[in-house]
């Protein structure tokens, strides 16, 4: 689902100020007149040095001042990166073999585009969530399969950008929505003007054979998603994606009973109207979502 309120967390990278910079320049400075690559406008320290009376002193001294102003220099710079929320990891710092599709930081998605807060196309949920995915990754790989994740904590922004999107209007999209128009899909509830993805519980998935990396391409979804048959791949707007959807072919509705069951074994509820659609039951953050644009680190 997905949505258009934007929350008042925002993390934003900060530049370097005037009295920063120049502290760097001073450490700079510092250094060269401590190899003796710079002349000092200041008296020596201790005697003169071209007489060989407190050269070394001021040396010394020189070196000191440098390790102190270039620690002072650099200890801001924790304030530039750009670090999670309190609660937030990378999925791939906690499992880094759960494969990664990141669709709306790309072009193969319904927008045709990337989403507003895409920054790169990397996995982010809560450590909770993060955590009970991996125990269902190990699940998996036992049966020689894997999961392969297409979207997971999704900013706020992105969810006001995909429904000033269905506004825009336009017909139906044979591969993403081929039943229903552009404008129509928030009131048909498969757009959201919000989504539980902003928490940071919950991932859109599917299973892949551990070994292979290329499948069929679905009449409707993702294309050359590499996922095993689920019967339409992920983002069919369509009721052909409903998880208990009949008729299906035997195979589809097999992966889909498997991946359900797997799922809610770790601690997942399901959106019934997606089958790729997971929520952690016990997430951390049930009635907070969060705008922190999706970056790499």
């Amino acid at each position: 689902m997905h949505g258009a309120r934007r929350p008042p967390l925002a993390c934003r990278a900060i530049s370097p100020s005037r009295g920063e910079i120049s502290s760097f320049g001073v450490a700079l400075n510092l250094w060269r007149l401590a190899k003796g690559d710079a002349k000092s406008n200041l008296p020596p320290s201790g005697g003169d040095a071209r007489q060989g009376r407190g050269g070394g002193a001021s040396r010394q001294l020189s070196l000191r001042a440098f390790f102190v102003a270039i620690t002072l220099t650099l200890l801001p710079l924790s304030a530039y990166a750009d670090p999670l929320p309190a609660g937030f990891v990378r999925l791939a710092d906690v499992d880094p073999a759960i494969r990664q599709d990141i669709r709306y930081a790309g072009l193969e998605n319904f927008l045709h585009r990337k989403a507003d807060g895409y920054d790169a196309p990397v996995c982010i949920l809560t450590a909770r969530t993060a955590k009970a995915l991996s125990s269902v990754q190990k699940a998996m790989t036992a049966k020689g399969l894997t999961l392969i994740v297409f979207d997971c904590y999704r900013p706020a922004r992105a969810v006001a950008d995909m429904g000033k999107w269905t506004r825009q209007g336009g017909p139906p999209d044979p591969q993403w929505y081929p039943t229903v128009r552009r404008g129509d899909l928030v009131a048909k509830g498969y757009i959201g003007e919000l989504s539980s993805h902003s928490r940071g519980s919950t991932v859109d998935l599917a299973v892949a054979e551990a070994d292979r990396k290329s499948a069929g391409h679905p009449a409707c979804g993702a294309p050359d998603g590499g996922t095993l048959d689920f019967g339409t791949g992920f983002d069919c707007f369509d009721p052909m994606s409903e998880t208990a959807h009949q008729p299906l072919p035997a195979e589809a509705a097999a992966n889909r009973k498997m991946l359900l069951a797997a799922m809610r074994a770790a601690g997942f509820r399901n959106y019934a109207r997606e089958w790729w659609h997971f929520t952690l039951a016990k997430e951390p953050f049930p009635k907070q979502r969060f705008d922190f644009p999706v970056t790499a680190n």
